[in-house]
């Protein structure tokens, strides 16, 4: 089979489908519903975000899960866990996630935009309370002589007053004065202790929570304090009360939420027999933020951190560092943008599914900010996301432009296929012709009948291209007209021909009965 001929056959079982008007309108139409489908699901299918967690935000990932559900929000998020912030910061370096819950305090928080402040983590030293010491009979309280000479005895078992010198003691009035000053000094110093005092004691570092040696270490070292002059330990909060009970610790260090339950676990504990621990004031707070990136410092107010009695007792001056929900730079700003408004409509629901951990606040939007927002997440907080114009208006304005160019090509190739049929027509018909001219000129009947068969097959052509295109009133008279000048030349010729055999042989025979009679006579 020629490829011509298969091309006719082709176009034929075409042409004839096409003739199904149902069938092909039925075809089309789940075409263009399934086409619509595809772009719908495409467009609206959910997006699919990695978030790298620790042990203790792993909790908040599944309760913002619950609200993105809730909330129909267009994104979902698989948990990327994590052993510490570290690994955190380790798998979003190398990609294997596109979130992460840092703290600010990590050096690697600030090489990725910020979408949401979580918390503001606090960080307190505090030194568990003593069983108190067995009840002793009460003692008069001698004062002091210097200058070696003793001191006179009070009358109602009053305490003495010191001599200095060989000088008589003061009156009674100013001696009660005295007294009070020293009680209320005594007083202040007993409230909260000093970073200094930790040289060379033991500190247990609570795990699971905020706090770590790394934390520990920077607010020793800016008082002077090696970490090698401090015996440091982990301390499982499991195992505290055993802890302060055998002794094995001189204070506590533990960080997270004000409020969280990290941080009330660890008072709770170390508060022994109604007795509230001893917390440990950083007063340089101030100066170590300002040394410190990623740090601020917080006064923490009475009763924050609840107990019996309330702890602390008065307000407690320490560090505090956030805790950042961050993004990859490059990250989609719509996506980001679903994220945050998914983050910020829900504060007050993941604050309830997780009491006391979660206080979501936005971070500063303006150029001079600390840390730098992700554009979707700052799109959201300036109400300035862009609608579907903002997006795709200039793709839109494009494409009117650059559609005429597109539509001028499919014209042009329409005109091109246009021309390329016009060409077959007259090839057609001038196969037709040259057929006629080579009737005219065959000689021999053998030769008649090879066109005869051509002028069969260029009829079935002929036929096959009415079927692939419409031919108008001129093509098919000019295809008729051609056709019978063909077939009447064949025809001519044929009985031309005959015609000239039987003259031959009327001839021949006539001159053979010629000769025949003269060689008789």
């Amino acid at each position: 089979m020629s490829i011509e001929s298969l091309e006719h056959m082709v176009r034929s079982k075409v042409r004839m489908f096409l003739r199904h008007t149902w069938l092909v309108t039925v075809l089309g139409t789940v075409l263009l519903v399934g086409g619509v489908w595809a772009a719908f699901h495409y467009t609206t299918a959910a997006e699919h975000m990695r978030i790298a967690a620790g042990p203790q935000d792993q909790k908040f990932v599944d309760a913002l899960s619950n609200q993105i559900v809730i909330g129909h929000h267009d994104i979902s998020l698989q948990v990327v866990p994590t052993a510490g912030a570290k690994e955190t910061a380790e798998v979003v370096s190398k990609g294997q996630a596109d979130l992460a819950i840092l703290p600010s305090n990590l050096v690697d928080s600030l090489n990725w935009p910020v979408v949401a402040i979580l918390r503001q983590n606090v960080m307190v030293l505090l030194v568990p309370a003593s069983a108190p010491a067995p009840a002793a009979a009460p003692a008069k309280a001698t004062a002091s002589a210097k200058g070696g000479k003793s001191a006179k005895a009070a009358s109602g078992g009053k305490a003495s007053k010191s001599a200095k010198g060989g000088k008589s003691a003061k009156s009674d009035d100013s001696d009660d004065s005295s007294d009070s000053d020293s009680d209320d000094d005594s007083s202040d110093s007993d409230k909260f202790g000093k970073v200094s005092q930790l040289l060379g004691k033991r500190v247990g570092v609570v795990t699971g929570s905020e706090a770590t040696t790394g934390l520990l270490e920077m607010a020793l070292s800016h008082y002077g304090i090696p970490l090698d002059k401090v015996t440091v330990s982990q301390i499982d909060p499991n195992n505290l009360a055993v802890v302060i009970k055998n002794n094995q610790v001189d204070a506590l260090f533990v960080a997270g939420a004000a409020t969280g339950q990290a941080i009330s676990n660890t008072v709770a504990a170390a508060t022994v027999n109604g007795k509230a621990p001893t917390f440990i004031k950083i007063d340089q707070a101030d100066g170590i933020a300002k040394r410190n990136l990623g740090f601020d410092s917080v006064d923490i107010d009475a009763g924050t951190f609840g107990g019996n009695p309330p702890s602390p007792s008065d307000d407690l001056k320490t560090l505090s560092f956030g805790e950042y929900l961050v993004a990859r730079r490059g990250y989609s700003e719509t996506v980001i943008d679903t994220l945050a408004k998914a983050v910020y409509s829900s504060r007050q629901a993941l604050a309830t599914a997780l009491p006391g951990e979660i206080k979501i606040a936005a971070p500063s939007t303006d150029k001079d900010a600390d840390v730098v927002v992700h554009p979707g997440a700052a799109a959201y907080l300036s109400d300035s996301q862009q609608s579907f114009f903002d997006k795709y208006g200039d793709d839109i304005f494009y494409g009117m432009l650059i559609f005429p160019v597109f539509g001028s090509a499919i014209a042009g190739l329409a005109s091109y296929l246009r021309s390329d049929t016009r060409t077959r027509r007259l090839r057609l018909l001038q196969r037709v012709l040259d057929l006629v001219r080579k009737a005219h000129n065959a000689q021999t009947l053998e030769a008649i009948e090879h066109l005869q068969l051509d002028a069969d097959n260029l009829v079935i052509a002929i036929i096959h291209q009415s079927e692939h295109e419409e031919f108008d009133e001129t093509v098919r008279m000019s295809f008729a007209f051609a056709l019978d000048q063909l077939r009447f030349a064949i025809a001519a010729r044929r009985t031309a021909i005959l015609d000239h055999a039987d003259a031959d042989a009327a001839g021949g025979a006539g001159s053979g009965a010629a000769t025949g009679k003269a060689a008789a006579a």
